[in-house]
């Protein structure tokens, strides 16, 4: 840190994600992942004309590869973390550079508190969402399903959103070439035209 000192260096520390941060933060997004599934799997039950069962919790390849996607995220937010850290540091630093341990924790807190609430609820959202996205392709890929889609959700702001809602009815090729969520934020994603139906006993469910 430029011009930093022994208080900035500590105050860092303090407020910086180290491994065991990141190991909790990955079981915690790794319980949400887990939450999600199910209910992704539920709902395209209930599409595809299964309401008397219930999806298993993710096992064997569908868990690994949702750990996976845990601890990588895990990773990335810490990352992001870390980062701005950092830069709230050194502009604290440049504001007041005498500043005592009291006022870089005041500073932080603030700062912190203010951060997570646009920040949490942007993680909870691509955590839920990445998920979906995937239970989707397992369940269609497991039944044997090649459906077409529309892009569903609420009115597109972003370019990217504006043009696919635009495309109409797409084949499973197209809508896999452009996996929801498209950005971060993002709360579309693609719902099958006339979903199969399926018989219950013989539906994948995340066994």
């Amino acid at each position: 840190m430029p011009n930093d000192t022994a208080l900035t260096r500590v105050i860092g520390l303090l407020y910086s994600m180290e491994r065991d941060d990141i190991t909790a933060l990955a079981g915690d997004l790794l319980e949400r992942r887990k939450a999600a599934w199910v209910t992704a799997l539920q709902e395209l039950a209930r599409e595809h004309g299964c309401r008397s069962r219930r999806p298993t919790a993710p096992r064997r390849e569908q868990l690994k590869e949702l750990q996976r996607q845990a601890r990588e995220d895990a990773r990335s937010i810490a990352r992001t973390w870390n980062r701005d850290v950092l830069r709230e540091i050194r502009r604290l630093y440049a504001a007041n550079p005498r500043g005592n341990r009291r006022y870089y924790a005041r500073n932080m807190e603030r700062w912190a508190d203010a951060r997570s609430e646009w920040k949490d609820p942007q993680i909870a959202l691509q955590t839920e969402a990445t998920t979906r996205w995937y239970a989707q392709e397992e369940f269609r890929r497991l039944n044997g399903l090649n459906e077409r889609f529309v892009f569903s959700g609420p009115p597109p702001t972003c370019e990217v959103c504006v043009r696919l809602f635009a495309a109409g009815v797409v084949d499973k090729r197209f809508a896999e070439r452009h996996a929801t969520p498209v950005h971060i934020g993002c709360a579309h994603e693609w719902v099958a035209v006339a979903p199969k139906q399926l018989r219950c006993k013989d539906m994948w469910l995340g066994e």
